[in-house]
């Protein structure tokens, strides 16, 4: 006698509903996945921008001064505060400019002044700004050196009586500012973990030959949002707090560079 045993029609719907779940639960790791990549993509992108941007700009700052021959045309020229323009404001960015003999020939040439801003530049990414190098005595255009950079903080370690040896506030390094454009230093007093900042008057006039050090703060920005997560973070970028309160991932970074040029015993 033959057997005519098969499936049935209730089992045929078990099958296909252990199936859908399966194949259910095969979409949803896979879609997290695929989030999380494109979200440590994201992240990996800003830290990429910020180490990228932050050993150029230590670079240069490094050798700030550089004057071989001490033909004194060599040196930290500016340091107020200007907006995305470069006009000078005191609500703006940090910005600094300065010259070194990169061919060690005694002259200042085209390409040996430069100066290091934030620029909304539209034809980047509208709204976002940048951090740009410009080479004032070779043209008035700006080189964009990284996108997504929507902070950068700079403070200066000083010696303002000469004696080779940093200025110092209770026991510590004074890091300075000049925070109203006035040509005074203001002393920094920053508290990350508080979030908070303060500035006040030293009542030394702004010498740029007298920096020694500079610290360096630069926050950058993810190219995407990501719709799910929301940056509350307060960060403390050297004289200015940024809140970003948005969808977009962001990464901080800090360093403090020696201008080994510029007369500092150590």
């Amino acid at each position: 006698m033959k057997s005519n045993s098969g499936f049935t029609l209730v089992e045929v719907l078990v099958a296909m509903v252990v199936t859908l779940v399966v194949l259910g639960g095969a979409y949803v790791a896979f879609n997290s996945q695929q989030k999380n990549t494109a979200i440590q993509t994201r992240v990996s992108d800003a830290q990429q921008t910020l180490r990228a941007a932050m050993d150029y700009l230590a670079r240069d700052i490094r050798m700030a001064g550089y004057d071989p021959d001490l033909t004194n045309n060599f040196g930290i020229t500016d340091v107020k505060f200007r907006d995305i323009n470069g006009a000078l404001n005191a609500a703006g960015n940090s910005y600094i400019a300065f010259a070194w003999d990169k061919d060690s020939d005694g002259a200042l040439d085209n390409d040996e002044r430069m100066n290091y801003s934030l620029v909304d530049e539209a034809t980047i990414t509208p709204g976002v700004s940048d951090l740009f190098l410009r080479f004032p005595l070779v043209s008035a255009d700006r080189d964009v050196l990284a996108s997504n950079i929507v902070s950068f903080g700079l403070a200066y370690a000083i010696d303002s009586d000469g004696d080779s040896q940093i200025d110092q506030s209770g026991g510590a390094t004074m890091w300075v500012v000049d925070a109203d454009n006035d040509d005074d230093w203001d002393r920094l007093t920053i508290n990350q973990a508080a979030g908070t900042v303060v500035s006040a008057e030293t009542g030394i006039p702004v010498n740029t030959k007298d920096i020694r050090a500079v610290r360096i703060w630069m926050v950058a920005q993810s190219e995407a949002p990501d719709p799910q997560f929301t940056d509350n973070k307060t960060y403390v970028v050297g004289p200015r707090i940024f809140q970003p309160n948005n969808n977009f991932r962001h990464r901080m970074l800090e360093r403090t560079v020696l201008c080994r040029n510029m007369g500092l015993n150590l």
